[in-house]
């Protein structure tokens, strides 16, 4: 850029002091002057805006653009108060309320932007689609061209001779400016998100580099309309979550079908909240999406009303009954009865937990789905898993792979229970057909029986091919061995070892305890002998039941004999009360004694195994437990299998056969 040799000053010069009686025109307008709009003040103090006098926030966008594009630029920028006033925040109050806060002030003042200083700045590059635009900094300087002299031979007086004048290219260093940057970027589009912290840095270090100085500003987004629970009683862990189509989505929730009492408040719809827009660098408003609404009539089905306050919309039981959600409408429904049709998989209700005492399912339980109840019913097959703390588990076909736990409750199968487990701990396992289960109850009733594992207190069995069974109480129509596998039947019988010894120890105890109170007693009747004690003993009971009558001289006769025999009587009244603590200790000791008797003799009835027919390999064997304890009650699911065969448990071999019958009824030992 070649330019008249002159030595411009690196930044502009201050503009002219402001003169308040000058008016000013548009044709009069010197450099650096613009018409200002009357929200605006440029004064000695800088220039002001006063935002309650603008109608609407293009009018401040308008200033700015006509102060640039006039060839000026803001001198002392507060970047940061320009832009609140260029771009408010979605949040912020509106322009008319705003005229409280007062005066803002955006500048020292306004200054030429003359085409030298705007040359030095060059475009900027966006980066990332736009989310971010680059700015490569560099040292700058003025192209200068002088005229140099130049001479030729010396006159008379040996002065060199001027033959003319050549020129040359100079160049003078100069700076980049904050405010012209802002000003040049404008022109350029780039009219928002401008880092000045990161660009004023960039300018002192003086060095070429690479800076973003500028980012979009991405829109906040909202948050859908959705609905809150408002009462314990649905038993759900999250809030319903919205469809694409802006309904409630409720199939997640973990408890499908709560009981609720009428005049229970269910939902309450939390409003949508509307996201905060964004700014592109060139100061285009990034709007958020809309978020999604729904009617909360959408929701209200039968049984249910809806009320709407100043608190919010709310949804209401209007009877009693237990919430039904229908996933097809989305509808809640408070009915009479729990009967679900659907099935229970992770699309339609996933894992259910079950607040009412009846529960009717005619669709299928798939795999590592719960359903967690009470007295339930099963019309399909069932792969997952039922549970229940009681109650009657009623399945009316089949339970494959999967597994039913119910302790102290009946399990009832219809169908066949096929690589499943049926865990009635406590309680009863009634089924037709079962095939490589694990069976743990208090009570098994099979008909037939292939390569289970069972485990009660009490099995009876029609037809046990190749299966491994512990009890106290065995009776088997038919039983053989499957494919080289035996049925190894093993009576569990009581071992009285713990047991006696504990009888044993309370035995001594009490005859320790006798003879305390033994000697204790020979020491009281000592006492009791005495002619003195006796008289005094009979005095003291005629006196107290009102029989004798004493006189104010007998009474004191009487206290100086009771003064006297003091001592003794303390002796006596010590020896009685210790009696009285050793016979309570003996009576306790006595009680225990009792229920050991009682458990060893209550543990040894009714202990047997019976095979009407044996139509294969079948072995049958004793193994010992307390008699306290159930079955392999401290046993898990898993070990079952590995704990009735395991060679190390000490158990005595009763028979080995593969014809015939077998019955064996179990003689408890004498008692000590």
């Amino acid at each position: 850029m070649a330019q008249p040799d002159h030595h411009p000053a690196l930044s502009p010069e201050p503009p002219a002091p402001f003169d308040p009686g000058r008016t000013t025109t548009v044709g009069a307008l010197g450099a650096g002057e613009i018409l200002l709009p009357d929200f605006v003040v440029r004064d000695a103090s800088g220039v002001m805006v006063d935002a309650g006098k603008m109608v609407g926030l293009g009018e401040m966008q308008r200033l700015v653009d006509r102060v640039f594009t006039a060839g000026s630029f803001f001198v002392g920028l507060d970047y940061a108060a320009l832009s609140q006033l260029l771009y408010p925040p979605a949040a912020a109050v509106p322009l008319s309320a705003r005229a409280e806060a007062g005066m803002v002030r955006i500048a020292d003042g306004i200054a030429p932007f003359t085409d030298e200083r705007r040359e030095l700045y060059k475009a900027a590059k966006p980066a990332d689609s736009g989310a971010r635009i680059e700015y490569v900094f560099s040292p700058v300087r003025f192209e200068r061209i002088v005229e140099v002299p130049i001479f030729g031979d010396v006159d008379a007086d040996g002065q060199p001779i001027l033959t003319g004048y050549d020129k040359q290219v100079r160049y003078e260093p100069t700076m980049l400016n904050v405010d012209e940057f802002v000003a040049a970027m404008w022109a350029r589009g780039i009219r928002s998100g401008i880092d000045i912290a990161a660009v004023r840095a960039a300018i002192a270090s003086g060095r070429d580099e690479r800076v973003d100085i500028a980012r979009r500003l991405d829109p906040k987004p909202g948050t859908d309309a959705t609905v809150q629970e408002q009462t314990e009683a649905l038993h759900r862990d999250d809030s319903p979550s919205i469809l694409p189509s802006g309904k409630v989505d409720l199939s997640h929730f973990k408890n499908h079908f709560p009981q609720v009492s009428a005049g229970t408040c269910l939902l309450k719809k939390q409003p949508r909240n509307l996201g905060v827009p964004g700014l592109d660098t060139d100061g285009t408003v990034l709007e958020a999406a809309l978020p999604r609404d729904f009617e909360l009539e959408e929701l209200a089905g039968l049984g249910t009303r809806i009320e709407r306050t100043a608190k919010g919309e709310f949804l209401f039981a209007a009877r009693d009954g237990f919430l039904n959600i229908d996933t097809k409408s989305h509808q809640i429904s408070i009915t009479e009865k729990i009967i679900n049709r659907e099935g229970v998989s992770l699309r339609t209700t996933g894992n259910l937990t079950l607040a009412g005492d009846q529960y009717e399912e005619h669709g299928e339980v798939q795999e590592r789905r719960v359903v967690e109840g009470k007295h339930m019913i099963f019309h399909a097959d069932v792969f997952g898993e039922i549970v229940s703390n009681g109650g009657h588990i009623h399945l009316h076909v089949n339970l494959a792979g999967g597994k039913v736990r119910n302790t102290g409750g009946l399990i009832q199968i219809d169908g066949r229970a096929s690589r499943a487990v049926l865990d009635a701990r406590s309680g009863e396992v009634q089924a037709k057909y079962a095939e490589g289960s694990i069976v743990i109850a208090g009570k098994v009733r099979l008909v037939r029986a292939v390569a289970c594992d069972i485990v009660a207190e009490d099995v009876e069995i029609d037809e046990a091919i190749g299966c491994t069974i512990a009890a106290r109480r065995i009776r088997i129509t038919s039983a053989g061995g499957r494919r080289g596998t035996e049925t190894l039947l093993t009576v569990c019988v009581p071992d009285f070892a713990a047991l006696d010894k504990r009888r044993t120890e309370s035995g001594k105890e009490i005859d320790k305890l006798k003879q305390r109170i033994a000697a204790k007693q020979v020491v009281l009747d000592e006492r009791m002998a005495t002619a003195e004690i006796r008289k005094y003993i009979t005095a003291d009971r005629r006196i107290r039941s009102g029989e004798l009558k004493l006189t104010p001289a007998q009474d004191e006769q009487w206290h100086h004999a009771t003064q006297k025999l003091a001592g003794a009587l303390f002796q006596i009244q010590t020896l009685q009360k210790e009696i009285e603590v050793l016979n309570a200790g003996l009576a306790e000791l006595d009680e225990q004694l009792e229920a050991l008797n009682t458990q060893r003799a209550a543990a040894g009835v009714d202990i047997r195994c019976e095979v009407a027919k044996l139509t294969g390999d079948v072995a049958v064997q004793t193994m010992a437990i307390p008699p306290d304890a159930a079955v392999f009650g401290d046993a898990e699911v898993g070990e079952i299998k590995h704990r009735l065969r395991d060679t190390r448990v000490v158990r005595q071999r009763l028979f080995r056969g593969e014809s015939g019958r077998f019955a064996w009824t179990w003689t408890p030992p004498a008692t000590n």
